[in-house]
Order: C-alpha cells, then sequence, then structure tokens
C-alpha cells in the first residue's frame, strides 16, 4: 500500500512549519529550484545551488538567465529540449547531468531534474525541481575510464598473448576475453572463446593437462609457471605460460594467463643441443655425448650392477687414403664407416666419433665375453668392405682395443686409457685385430 502514516505527517509537517522545508532544500539537496511557466522569466533557485557554484546567493536574482549564463552552452541546448519534451508528455522525465562554471573557473557537474506541476487539462504551470553536485563521482568516474583504457592499451599492447579465465567451480573454468595479441598468435578469434570451456575449444582429451594446470593454480593461490604443446588453428605450437589467480573474498574468482609462443626458440634450442652433441662430418655422437653417456651409465650400475664394454677403433690405413687421395676421399671413407658402425651394433648401443680416425662404441648391458667377441667381428667385417669414392676403391681395416666396467675401471678416464693402451698396442704388433685390456 502507498499510504503511510509517517509520509502523510511529514507533509503536514511541511506545510505548516516552514523550518523543516528549508531542513530538507538545505540538507538533503545541492538546490532547489521552482519556475513560474506561465511567466519565466520568475523563477526561485535555492541559496544552497549559488553556494555549490561559488557565489553568494544574495548578489543573486531569481532568474533563469542568472543560471543559464553559467551553464556549458552545449548542456544548456539540451536541458531546453529536455524540458519542451517533458511540458508535452509527461511520460517522458526532464533529468540530465550538465555543466557549470564555478566562481574559480572551474567546471561543476550537476544532475538537473525535475517535474512539471500541470493543471487539469495536462498543461505545465510550474515547474520544481532539484539539483545534486556529482562533480566528485564525474572525477572518479574518469580516473576510473582512463584506467581503464591504460589498461586496455597494456592489456591489448602486450607481446604477450593474455587471457582471462572465470572459476566456475571444481575442475570447471570458462574463457572470458583475450588480447589482440593472443587472437593473433592462435588464429582464434574472441568470438571463438568468450564463454567456452577448455574442452569445448581443445577436446576433452588435450584439456585435462590445461585444466589440470588450472586447478594447480587455484589449489596453490599462487602464480606458476610451465612450458605446454598446444595444438590451435595456429598449428602446434609450445608456450611457457604464468598463471596468477585472482582472489575475491578469500575465494578463487579468476586467473590471469599470460602465454609467450616459444616454439622456436626451442627448435633452436634442440638445434643447438644436436649440435653440441654430434660430430658434424659423420653427423654421429661426439666425444662431448659420448663422455655425458658413459658416466651415465656408470651411476646406472650403481644401482643396477650391469655391466658395460668400452671399444676404442683406429682406422687401419686411413692415413694413406688421405695422403692418396685427398681429404674429400677421406671424409667419405670417415663417414661410411660411421653409418656402417651404427648398422652392425645394437640399439641400444652408441656409436661416437671422437677425433680424426678414432671411434669409440658403448656396448650396454654386457653379460658374456662371447657377445662382445660377435659383435666386434662384425664391426672389423663392415668396415674392411670396400668404399667406393668417385670411381676410387679405399679399403681400411681397424683395430679394437675393448675395455670391459667394472673390470678394467670404473671411471671414464680408467676405461678410455686402458682400451686406447690396448688398441695402440695392437697396432704395433697385430694391427686389424682386437684384444681385450
Amino acid at each position: 500500500m502507498d499510504f503511510n502514516y509517517l509520509k502523510e505527517e511529514l507533509y503536514h509537517l511541511v506545510r505548516r512549519d516552514s523550518k523543516v522545508f528549508d531542513f530538507i532544500q538545505g540538507s538533503a539537496l545541492d538546490g532547489m529550484w521552482y519556475w513560474d511557466l506561465e511567466n519565466p522569466a520568475n523563477e526561485w533557485l535555492s541559496p544552497k545551488f549559488w553556494k555549490t557554484l561559488g557565489y553568494d546567493y544574495k548578489k543573486k536574482i531569481h532568474s533563469p538567465s542568472e543560471w543559464q549564463a553559467m551553464i556549458f552552452k552545449e548542456d544548456l541546448i539540451k536541458v531546453m529540449e529536455n524540458f519542451d519534451l517533458h511540458c508535452k508528455n509527461s511520460k517522458v522525465p526532464f533529468d540530465q547531468v550538465v555543466r557549470y562554471k564555478h566562481k574559480d573557473d572551474s567546471t561543476v557537474w550537476i544532475r538537473c531534474r525535475g517535474l512539471a506541476i500541470r493543471n487539469r487539462k495536462g498543461k505545465a504551470l510550474r515547474m520544481i525541481g532539484a539539483h545534486m553536485d556529482i562533480t566528485e563521482l564525474k572525477f572518479a568516474e574518469e580516473k576510473i575510464n582512463k584506467l581503464s583504457n591504460e589498461y586496455e592499451k597494456v592489456f591489448n599492447g602486450a607481446q604477450n598473448a593474455m587471457f582471462l579465465v572465470e572459476v566456475i567451480g571444481k575442475n570447471k573454468f570458462r574463457y572470458i576475453r583475450t588480447n589482440k595479441y593472443h587472437q593473433d598468435k592462435t588464429k582464434l578469434k574472441l568470438e571463438d572463446i568468450r564463454d567456452k570451456t577448455p574442452e569445448e575449444i581443445l577436446g576433452e582429451e588435450a584439456s585435462q593437462s590445461v585444466i589440470n594446470n588450472y586447478r594447480r593454480c587455484v589449489d596453490e593461490k599462487k602464480s606458476i609457471t610451465y612450458e605446454e604443446h598446444l595444438e590451435l588453428p595456429n598449428g602446434k605450437r609450445i608456450w611457457l605460460t604464468t598463471l596468477t589467480p585472482v582472489l575475491e573474498n578469500e575465494a578463487d574468482a579468476f586467473i590471469v594467463g599470460s602465454s609467450v609462443d616459444i616454439t622456436e626458440i626451442k627448435i633452436l634450442e634442440k638445434k643447438l643441443e644436436t649440435s653440441a652433441n654430434m660430430d658434424s662430418l659423420t653427423k654421429i655422437s661426439n666425444r662431448r655425448l659420448f663422455i655425458e653417456e658413459v658416466k651415465q651409465v656408470i651411476l646406472e650400475h650403481e644401482r643396477e650392477k650391469n655391466k658395460f664394454a668400452f671399444l676404442f677403433i683406429d682406422l687401419d690405413g686411413f692415413k694413406k687414403i688421405n695422403d692418396t687421395y685427398g681429404h674429400d676421399a677421406g671424409d667419405a671413407v670417415l663417414k661410411e664407416t660411421a653409418s656402417r658402425l651404427q648398422v652392425v651394433t645394437r640399439k641400444s648401443d652408441l656409436v661416437a666419433r671422437i677425433g680424426g680416425d678414432e671411434f669409440t662404441i658403448l656396448l650396454r648391458n654386457i653379460h658374456s665375453k662371447a657377445l662382445i667377441i660377435e659383435i666386434v667381428e662384425k664391426i672389423q667385417m663392415s668396415i674392411q668392405q670396400p668404399i667406393i669414392f668417385n670411381d676410387i676403391e679405399c679399403s681400411v681395416g681397424s683395430s679394437i682395443g675393448i675395455a670391459l666396467y667394472p673390470k678394467n675401471g670404473t671411471t671414464f678416464d680408467a676405461l678410455v686409457k686402458k682400451s686406447d693402451e690396448t688398441m695402440y698396442h695392437i697396432k704395433k704388433t697385430s694391427k686389424g685385430s682386437y684384444s681385450f685390456s
């Protein structure tokens, strides 16, 4: 019900006690006005309105011309247009925000509202209105808009793929927005991802690792960084992603994500790693990788007690080929020898060139000399087969020194020394054969 005895009581108080009215218009509002529309040159404006604009109300006359001289011209046009519409149609509200020039030349933002008092035929005879100073609110709004614009510039100008994820339940997440860089790099338009879950974007299986990382970020309540491989419309890419939880009332409401496409970097790293571990001529392992592998096998032996053999191979007759036919022929022999060594050894073995015409082979999980001899004899038979280079038949042999772990040593240096000494002894006494240390 609209009736309320307190409301009725207040109406009577205002009618019979002017102090009540003065309190309302002086305390609850930043100005009141009452306009005689039949004599439009007459308008009463409350003292507080002039005070809001920095003026002494005693020096102001009650006329529309007074306030119209201080309002911004474009805003006055808006006020008068709304005034005409409201006078013609009571359903059109008279309510707008306008700017006034303060006495100190600053701008004051005023919300101006009014209501026409009409006769029985609906003609507007008077108009009552109220002013509210919203300058501080407008300044705060402008500051927020400025911060928002700056955020948008940073968000969309960032050279990282940024995205905002809403936490909608346990293991449930929904994308809210992405920046321009994200859209350009992933080829996912904002409308393709907004309000969708990882499952809808990536599929049930591929999305699980993504969801697990989102869940970890939420559970740990801290930023996490990780590498992830994703297949998106731009293809398979590797991303370095950082997730940061945003808390609301101690609960995780959102996750802010930032990703950098590191695909090219990882490819380069792989190339550099391969280059560092590969012999540039023969494309097999080099001395560096061979040393690391042997040391790793030694560590594994300490746990699993596996034995292995260390072969040191020197090519017989290689110097003559180099001197007779040139280095191109020598290089061809080295490359073919490397290829043959990989064919006759097992997949678990490691073949390396450690310099010149010297090769080493790591034979893993060796439990008998018979197996070593079988492999070594295959090696020697393979190497001694003629190699054709530019219609030239090149032939080399091999002298092989064999060291056993742990019998002949328990370190790389000890094993290489033993097998090297054995190989050189063969070169001097029985070239083209093999021998155990």
